[in-house]
């Protein structure tokens, strides 16, 4: 709820004044009216918030107070390459009928929020907002349009920036929010009512990041650019897709883990969560699908018995509109698992980044062009589960699920400091 400056009410002790008939002295006690004490207050969102199965996160429609960050929402992202959310707000004063404001006019404006995180020692840069509304389709291109769910009296246009509607008869109005579709690209939307001085903060609103997590092949016959296994572990005879289905999961469970803080508008989906294979290009339009922000997948290297170390790939340069921020995603990765390795075994090695040509990484099915391509993606070399050492270390020595889990937790961190550092 916000509330617009509050007049205070008082009371005022008249002079003394002697009665002629009882010949007694009595106190006059003047109240004194107040004045009007505007409220305006965010009393619900649409459209619902649906979670990663596609079910009602309970109390999504309902508004909280600031600096809690409402999620967005992001409809045939690959389409409508916006994320938007519409709000309803209610206009009134203590003491007054509801249509006390009816017929003023709201005038709806918003601020950056998003802040990219710097190293220690650097001064943290001042909030902006991530990307260009003008890669938006046409029709959502402004900060404000016209609600589709909501009733929005006399909406109009200012500019890109400003948008105007007016308090209906029951003292509501509403408005369609839109930002840039990029993870936690965020706002503090404000108010401005005729005739007061200032505007009221009313609410912050987050574009949620959305990660996809590609476990490597899977089922047991082959799809279009996708194996059901490759390689096979030395000694425990655990296979490829059966390892990185497991690394999957538990990366999606230390992901869904660090959202329970400031990186609460996260989503995390998989292309797959059984033994089931899936299409390169099948894996690739999940993120398409999605709007996702990364997908990153996961396989295991095999070759000689010997060999081993982690590496991350990306596609070429010549084919690949990403190729700097999907560097720049594969390294942080890379970098991340190969610390996590290390850390419990001084034979890790980093094989560094490579350049492959995989379906999974394709563009045109990542949805991803030359003017709009909001979707970075790299493939992940755990290891060489062929090799007699990293066998033991992922699948038969004792601590061997720690290991696993922290190869994932390492995973996971790093593609969130992907999400707010990229540009």
């Amino acid at each position: 709820m916000a509330t617009a400056p509050v007049r205070a009410l008082y009371r005022r002790i008249a002079d003394s004044v002697t009665s002629p008939r009882a010949n007694t002295t009595r106190r006059e006690v003047l109240l004194e009216r107040p004045e009007d004490v505007l409220h305006v207050d965010a009393v619900e969102f649409a459209p619902e918030i649906l979670d990663e199965d596609g079910e009602v996160v309970n109390g999504s429609t309902e508004p909280q107070a600031i600096p809690h960050k409402h999620p967005m929402v992001k409809i045939e992202p690959a389409t409508n390459r916006i994320a938007h959310r519409e709000v309803k707000i209610r206009v009134w004063s203590e003491g007054r009928p509801d249509g006390h404001h009816a017929g003023k006019t709201v005038r709806w404006s918003m601020i950056p929020m998003f802040v990219r995180p710097v190293e220690d020692g650097e001064e943290a840069g001042d909030p902006h907002f991530r990307g260009d509304w003008a890669q938006a389709a046409a029709g959502h291109r402004d900060r404000f349009e016209a609600p589709a769910e909501f009733t929005a009296v006399g909406f109009t246009r200012i500019d890109q920036e400003q948008a105007s509607t007016t308090v209906d008869d029951t003292g509501h109005t509403a408005v369609r929010v839109n930002l840039p579709p990029i993870a936690f690209n965020a706002a503090r939307l404000s108010v401005q009512l005729e005739g007061e001085d200032a505007a009221v903060d009313l609410i912050d609103l987050e574009v949620p990041g959305i990660i996809v997590i590609d476990p490597g092949h899977g089922g047991e016959s082959d799809r279009p650019s996708s194996t059901a296994n490759n390689a096979t572990s030395h000694t425990s005879g655990i296979l490829e897709k059966d390892l990185a289905l497991d690394f999957g999961l538990r990366t999606r469970v230390a992901l869904r883990a660090l959202r329970v803080g400031e990186d609460q508008n996260l989503r995390i989906y998989l292309t797959r969560d059984d033994d089931t294979n899936v299409s390169g290009a099948g894996r690739a339009n999940v993120g398409r699908d999605v709007g996702a922000d990364v997908l990153l997948s996961i396989h295991f290297n095999g070759f000689n018995g010997i060999a081993r170390g982690t590496e991350t790939l990306v596609r070429r340069r010549s084919d690949n509109v990403n190729y700097d921020v999907d560097i720049a995603l594969a390294q942080r990765v890379n970098d991340a698992v190969y610390s996590a390795i290390l850390a419990r075994d001084e034979g890790a090695i980093d094989r560094g980044i490579k350049e492959r040509q995989l379906a999974a990484l394709s563009d045109g099915e990542l949805g991803n062009t030359e003017a709009h391509h909001p979707l970075r993606s790299a493939l992940l070399e755990v290891e060489f589960i062929d090799n007699e050492a990293v066998d033991e270390l992922l699948s038969i020595n004792e601590g061997y699920e720690q290991v696993r889990q922290g190869i994932a937790d390492a995973i996971a961190n790093a593609l969130v400091d992907d999400l707010r550092r990229n540009p």
